[in-house]
């Protein structure tokens, strides 16, 4: 009989050894997240002047009327002669929260027309972006005008997109 005895003793080791191999089951943990969000005010855009290139006349050569953004300074050039002042274009940006930068944007072009006539002009700001200190901000817009040899007379008017916004 020790030999039964021995065998169960064996037996219901190996028993105990096989339960402490077994998972018993992983011990959950729970934690609360938190989530935040910090909403700052829109920025406002108002465009103050709207950009005049002012009076040119033409000739049998073609040239330009460029009007600069930073310094209002307007010249022509090729056959192209300049009468009279022009005024770039004056934006304000407003209400954007102190610190952070707003970015302006500006097409790199757009068409001026006159009945069936047609002139392309390019734009240019004088700055693409800025940290706001909360303080209104003005930026202006000015560009080169190409004008073709004998261009047509007539008031040429155009339209072009500005917006600024958060970087």
């Amino acid at each position: 009989d020790q030999y039964m005895l021995n065998k169960s003793k064996i037996a219901l080791m190996g028993a105990f050894a096989a339960a402490a191999m077994v998972s018993t089951g992983a011990h959950a943990a729970t934690q609360t997240a938190t989530a935040e969000v910090d909403i700052i005010a829109a920025v406002q855009l108002t465009q103050d002047v709207g950009l005049d290139l002012g009076v040119a006349a033409s000739s049998a050569t073609a040239g330009t009327v460029a009007l600069n953004s930073g310094t209002g300074v307007r010249t022509c050039t090729g056959g192209v002669t300049c009468v009279g002042g022009a005024v770039r274009g004056q934006f304000t940006v407003s209400g954007a929260t102190a610190t952070y930068v707003v970015g302006i944007t500006v097409p790199a072009s757009t068409t001026l027309t006159s009945g069936g006539n047609t002139m392309a002009l390019s734009l240019n700001p004088s700055m693409t972006s800025f940290t706001s200190t909360g303080a209104s901000q003005i930026f202006y817009v000015g560009g080169v005008l190409s004008v073709a040899a004998n261009q047509a007379a007539g008031t040429y008017t155009g339209t072009y997109s500005v917006s600024a916004d958060y970087q």
